[in-house]
């Protein structure tokens, strides 16, 4: 049995459509990072790789305008999780995006091998077409001792 606890690097991360359209977000230059801990917590940041600078000393100090178009090229959450079966469930107790703290994130699990023998994590949203008319898909590889 695979084990989540560790360090996940983004490898890639599409949305299905309805009608199987695929895109990808923050134009297909995302990266991230996705941590397990063996006391249940979890957090998961991803960001536009090419987001622009803004210059200032701190991010208090940038115009409104500026902080928004930096948040909307970022993604974190965090908090506690728990398997159940084939599903994580993510306890959100922290969220850039505030409508989803005290809620559960549920994600489908997948392992996925390699031609080379390594196993990527795969993480997807619900798969109920009910409740979601797109399914995201993030492809996460293990960040292994001293790799970065």
């Amino acid at each position: 049995m695979h084990n989540l606890i560790g360090t996940w690097k983004l490898i890639d991360w599409i949305v299905e459509l309805e009608g199987g359209r695929v895109i990808r977000p923050f134009r297909g230059r995302a990266t991230g990072l996705l941590t397990y801990t063996d006391e249940g917590r979890m957090i998961a940041s991803l960001m536009r790789t090419d987001r622009d600078l803004i210059g200032t000393r701190s991010f208090a100090e940038a115009k409104a305008l500026e902080r928004a178009s930096a948040a909307a090229g970022y993604l974190s959450y965090a908090g506690r999780f728990e398997v159940i079966g084939d599903l994580v469930h993510h306890h959100v107790e922290l969220s850039l995006f505030p409508d989803w703290v005290g809620g559960v994130q549920v994600r489908h699990i997948d392992w996925i091998t390699n031609k080379d023998g390594t196993t990527d994590l795969e993480l997807s949203t619900a798969h109920e077409p009910q409740e979601r008319s797109a399914v995201n898909r993030l492809r996460w590889r293990r960040i292994g001792d001293g790799e970065q």
